[in-house]
């Protein structure tokens, strides 16, 4: 290990930098009628599209659809629960320790007596399928995406330490077509998901921007809502319409993105690296102390917050100096 470690500074590369690996299953589900068929190989094929601009290796992408999809160039199996199962075991076999794995549903659901299931060709998997199917990524942090309806009770049944779960809608009473989904895969290709102007899209600024752009059309159409999306990232089952950076909700998803940092490419300086090692230790610092917050004395609780976000604000200020 460590005359490994030694090559690769040699080489001009870290460890750190090698070391993380990003994982995609995107999955299509059936669209019952030709307009929705459509719609899902649409969305489900510009999400492959923005994971390969986001520098996913096409290796570690793994697409299953109910239906042809436009682009016949891009590899897919059928989307029905054993491919599922199988493809997630592949996964499992091949991530390693610390890496990523993201997984986002694309179609139609309904709720169940248990719960809520996601519409397969053949038998449906079920938010309980998925938590099973997904207990063998320990070691890795994962991102659950179901953007189909009666979604809401996925967030219960899949809720973890180092997981991310978005679903379009609060609960399975929800059962309408929702629209989330194609705002959530818009985010990663729209400028107006990156608030943070650094160039690329957590998983925080996908959401808000998919609830925020869903409203607007619901608002321009003067129709009430039918669907209320929810983030959850701290592991208490409790889904949150308005997560944020320093909220309950949304402080993992805001450090987690689709592509690597620029700051941590291939021959990324010593320096670049070690700040962004240093900032992301402050986030996961500030992230545990916001988990904190009821069982410290409310000054004391400001105070250690106020120096935290004090000292974030610095080193970010020094790697944007620094091109990161």
């Amino acid at each position: 290990m460590k005359l490994c470690a030694i090559l690769l500074l040699w080489l001009g590369v870290t460890p750190f930098a090698q070391a993380l690996q990003h994982h995609l299953l995107i999955i299509n589900g059936i669209g019952g009628i030709d307009a929705y068929r459509d719609l899902f190989a649409t969305r489900s094929t510009q999400m492959y599209q923005s994971a390969i601009a986001a520098g996913i290796d096409a290796g570690n992408i793994t697409l299953l659809s109910a239906t042809a999809l436009p682009d016949v160039s891009q590899p897919h199996r059928v989307s029905d629960k054993p491919t599922i199962m199988q493809a997630l075991q592949e996964i499992g076999t091949r991530a390693q320790a610390g890496d990523r794995v993201f997984v986002i549903l694309i179609g139609h659901g309904n709720p169940r007596a248990d719960g809520a299931a996601f519409n397969l060709p053949g038998p449906d998997i079920s938010a309980a399928d998925l938590a099973a199917a997904l207990a063998t990524l320990q070691d890795q942090l994962v991102v659950v995406v179901n953007t189909a309806s009666a979604s809401g009770p996925f967030i219960d049944a899949l809720s973890g330490d180092q997981r991310i779960v978005i679903t379009a809608t609060s609960s399975g009473r929800e059962y309408y077509a929702t629209l989330f989904g194609d705002y959530f895969v818009a985010a990663f290709a729209a400028t107006g998901a990156d608030t943070d102007k650094d160039e690329r899209v957590s998983m925080l600024e996908a959401f808000a921007f998919a609830r925020r752009e869903t409203q607007r059309e619901y608002d321009k159409e003067k129709q009430l809502s039918t669907e209320h999306a929810l983030l959850d990232d701290n592991g208490d089952g409790v889904g949150s319409r308005e997560p944020g950076e320093f909220e309950a909700d949304g402080a993992l998803a805001n450090r987690v993105f689709l592509q690597q940092p620029a700051s941590l490419a291939l021959g990324a300086s010593a320096q670049m690296v070690e700040l962004t090692r240093r900032k992301q230790a402050l986030e996961q610092s500030i992230s545990e102390l916001k988990r904190q917050r009821e069982n410290l004395p409310r000054d004391d609780y400001y105070a250690r917050l106020e120096t935290l976000l004090v000292d974030l604000a610095l080193l970010s200020r020094e790697i944007r100096a620094l091109g990161g």
